[in-house]
């Protein structure tokens, strides 16, 4: 038996427009970023990954005013080429979430008793999946990005000199929400509860649900159906 969670959409990147693009781009770019920095040290040599797919990511934003030109003119080719733009973004945003969720969770344990104490030697173990799971899972996504990118050159899809007076209005116009997003992790994930309390009701509480039923959790790219799957599979 299968039951539909229909997530509510955050509302940050409503629909794609060249406008829209470059804001969600741009909000993945700085999610990168800021990870770099605050993670340096416990991303070790995968940082390397980390910092190859925001720079080619940067490379690509420069595209997408001309990427956006030949869309508007009918270019099929581009228009599938700016989904799957789309589609890898959203990838690298539930990368960044889920490895975020993963050291949170680490974190925890290790700063408790026994482990905190020899916090250095306990540590490793303890990162070392969560690392390998990035590692993996950015290097799947190089091989899409380079793709992408080799497909622009095809496609005559030129780089053009952003605007810097318009890259600042679009981070101003940038909800809250999503600026906020950035350091979420750092205390606890928000956006998420009702959505879990209701998954959970179904799954430990509604008795017309076998107790072997599976949940299918739908919705938009780069909402967090998967933070929310790992965020209810850790209160269970």
């Amino acid at each position: 038996m299968h039951q539909s969670s229909n997530l509510t959409h955050w509302g940050i990147f409503p629909k794609r427009s060249e406008w829209q693009m470059e804001s969600l781009v741009n909000f993945v770019v700085g999610k990168l970023g800021d990870m770099i920095v605050k993670e340096a040290q416990f991303l070790g040599g995968v940082g390397n990954q980390v910092e190859w797919v925001e720079t080619e990511l940067k490379r690509i934003q420069c595209c997408l005013i001309d990427a956006d030109t030949k869309r508007r003119k009918g270019d099929a080719r581009v228009e599938n080429w700016l989904n799957e733009l789309r589609d890898v973004a959203y990838r690298i945003e539930d990368a960044i979430d889920i490895f975020y969720v993963e050291i949170k969770d680490s974190r925890q344990k290790n700063s408790n008793g026994f482990l905190h104490k020899f916090n250095k030697f306990c540590c490793m173990p303890m990162k070392v999946p969560c690392l390998h799971k990035l590692g993996k899972e950015l290097g799947q996504i190089r091989n899409v990005l380079d793709g992408i990118s080799k497909s622009r050159v095809d496609y005559g899809i030129k780089e053009l000199p952003q605007d810097t007076e318009r890259g600042r209005s679009q981070a101003d116009e940038l909800p809250m929400r999503a600026k906020a997003y950035l350091d979420v992790y750092e205390t606890k994930i928000v956006g998420l509860d009702a959505d879990k309390s209701n998954i959970l009701d179904l799954l430990l509480n509604n008795v017309e649900i076998p107790r072997r039923a599976v949940i299918t959790i739908v919705g938009p790219g780069g909402i967090g159906k998967t933070t929310l799957a790992i965020i209810v599979f850790k209160n269970c």
